[in-house]
């Protein structure tokens, strides 16, 4: 009995001195464990003993934090020797694509957009170089601004007949822009006069005048004397120039479109390319609404 008594007054030393080890670094955290449904079963003495609970609750929670540990650090799952094969393969078929990707692209480097133009162009005269590859590279850069603009549609959850609206509404090119662009072209290059140039309407087309009398000698120094025509003694006449004046304000929206066109050559922001080519078709819409008004 003595024994006995010895040996419970040892246990409860010791529960004791693990409880001042252990009651520092303590907090409510485990205790709260301790008191919850995942308690484990211990006796009815013990569980009113709150130190004994405590020391309890710190095993507990030792063994969840290394089964967490565990789980971590151990995989899930191992792959199976089928699925090791199929993830191979799967790999060796990706490289394969990527060597016939590239075997294609160089079997048709020919015939890319870029290089079929070049052997077209090689075979015309290198002074018209020039005019051909600035045209080449507008129309490609709005080729690839209205690509980028379909996708952005599509990745925003669009409908590919509102993509391909999108694209055709920066890809296309009106035909008085186009006019426009290839006089401005000619006017760079040295093909022909500006101050000739500015004889033609925005379609391309001279004024017309009911009496040839009345025409202009386009091309002559005194294009810009504005006299009717004169009768000579003779009873001959003599035809005077007669210039013709675009409206100022077609003038000025041709200005404009030339103006807007270096601009988008020069910016880099999807959406400020955007903006601009907006802007180029609605300034064309104004000089096709006052050439045919």
């Amino acid at each position: 009995m003595k024994m006995l008594t010895s040996t419970a007054l040892l246990s409860a030393s010791l529960l004791l001195i693990a409880g001042f080890l252990i009651g520092p670094s303590f907090n409510n955290e485990y205790y709260a464990y301790a008191q919850s449904e995942n308690t484990p079963k211990v006796s009815e003495k013990l569980k009113n003993n709150p130190l004994a609970m405590k020391i309890i609750a710190e095993m507990e929670a030792q063994k969840l934090r290394y089964k967490e540990l565990s789980e971590t650090s151990t995989p899930k799952s191992i792959p199976t020797k089928n699925q090791i094969e199929i993830e191979e393969n799967r790999k060796i078929s990706q490289e394969m694509l990527k060597e016939d990707l590239k075997s294609m692209e160089n079997k048709y480097l020919d015939f890319t957009p870029k290089n079929a133009f070049q052997k077209f162009v090689s075979k015309l005269n290198s002074t018209h170089h020039g005019i051909f590859w600035d045209q080449f590279d507008y129309l490609s850069a709005k080729v690839q601004l209205a690509i980028a603009a379909k996708n952005d549609v599509l990745e925003n959850g669009g409908t590919f007949y509102e993509a391909q609206r999108e694209y055709y509404k920066y890809a296309s090119m009106p035909r008085l822009e186009m006019i426009s662009y290839i006089q401005e072209l000619n006017i760079k290059y040295g093909f022909a006069d500006e101050q000739i140039q500015s004889n033609f309407n925005p379609a391309g087309k001279l004024p017309r005048f009911e009496d040839d009398k009345d025409a202009p000698c386009y091309g002559c120094d005194n294009v810009h004397e504005e006299t009717s025509s004169k009768t000579n003694n003779d009873g001959s006449s003599t035809i005077k120039n007669i210039t013709f004046e675009p409206k100022s304000e077609i003038k000025f929206l041709q200005e404009k479109l030339s103006n807007l066109r270096q601009e988008f050559f020069k910016a880099t922001n999807l959406e400020e390319k955007k903006s601009l080519v907006d802007a180029l078709n609605e300034t064309v819409k104004k000089i096709q609404d006052l050439t045919y008004d």
